[in-house]
């Protein structure tokens, strides 16, 4: 689900432009796993497979893998659509420093967007 998230970010633009001032590490968790997304000045550099201990990031998004295939798909159902659709129908949890997440809230549901089988 992750694999190829640096490139088809850095083919982005207007990704890089909206998060020109955003360098943060953040987790997307699947089950039990753990990703950690490494931006620098809007650029997802790296996308490390955990688990890590110890390892500090901003916040963390985490959901069953059935959600997060659910929200992948082009036209998710209803709930899966957007992180917060995720979050307030119980399907995901959303965790840590907020402010990060909603400071480049629209950089940060873009990244996640191209995570989106048409992306």
């Amino acid at each position: 689900m992750l694999a190829g998230l640096v490139v088809k970010a850095r083919r982005n633009p207007n990704l890089q432009r909206l998060g020109r001032n955003c360098t943060a590490e953040f987790v997307i968790g699947i089950d039990d796993a753990r990703h950690h997304i490494v931006i620098r000045k809007g650029l997802v550099a790296e996308v490390l497979e955990g688990p890590f201990k110890m390892r500090p990031y901003s916040f963390s998004i985490t959901a069953p893998a059935a959600s997060w295939t659910e929200f992948c798909k082009p036209k998710p159902a209803p709930g899966f659509n957007d992180v917060f659709a995720m979050t307030s129908y119980g399907h995901a949890q959303l965790e840590g420093d907020s402010a990060v997440f909603l400071e480049h809230l629209r950089f940060f549901k873009d990244i996640l967007a191209l995570l989106r089988k048409d992306a």
